[in-house]
């Protein structure tokens, strides 16, 4: 974890090999990862941190620096929007299996929203410096992950696309 970003409320799960065989099947079961080869798994679950967070926890502001995307494995969280009236209105409710905050690790810019823990959960994060380290190491896994994720970019501005035309 960058010592740049204050992880109020982040508590780290476990480490060691053990924790790596349950890091292997948090990814296994989420629906972006599910269907990488197992030996891809694990090499993917070997740049990844596994956390805890309580319910009302922000785990990552508007505006901030993005340096992690995480997969939320258990509980669920919020994606919040600053509107023109200067208050948070809630976009979406993300539920375990997602990805979330994958945009930073691609673009390096800043976070377009806030995301809030509504309930304890569990996320499994990829830093954007570890994702650095998989294109040097593991090209061929960088290249599927970044196609999972221009993908998975890809159905959302899809669906956001078709929303937007209801308001035209």
């Amino acid at each position: 974890m960058n010592s740049d970003h204050a992880m109020d409320g982040f508590r780290l799960m476990g480490a060691g090999s053990a924790f790596k065989d349950e890091i292997c099947d948090m990814i296994a079961e989420s629906q972006l990862f599910a269907d990488l080869e197992w030996k891809d798994i694990q090499a993917l679950a070997g740049y990844m941190q596994c956390y805890e967070v309580s319910a009302a926890t922000v785990v990552f502001r508007e505006g901030e620096s993005g340096t992690y995307m995480f997969l939320l494995v258990k509980g669920e969280v919020e994606i919040l929007k600053t509107g023109q009236d200067g208050a948070l209105h809630r976009i979406v409710l993300v539920t375990h299996g997602k990805v979330v905050g994958e945009m930073s690790i691609i673009d390096g810019e800043k976070r377009s929203a806030t995301c809030v823990a509504t309930q304890a959960s569990v996320l499994l994060l990829l830093t954007k410096d570890h994702y650095a380290r998989i294109i040097k190491e593991k090209p061929v896994l960088a290249v599927h992950i970044l196609s999972k994720l221009a993908k998975l970019m890809s159905q959302r501005l899809r669906s956001v696309s078709g929303q937007l035309v209801e308001y035209l």
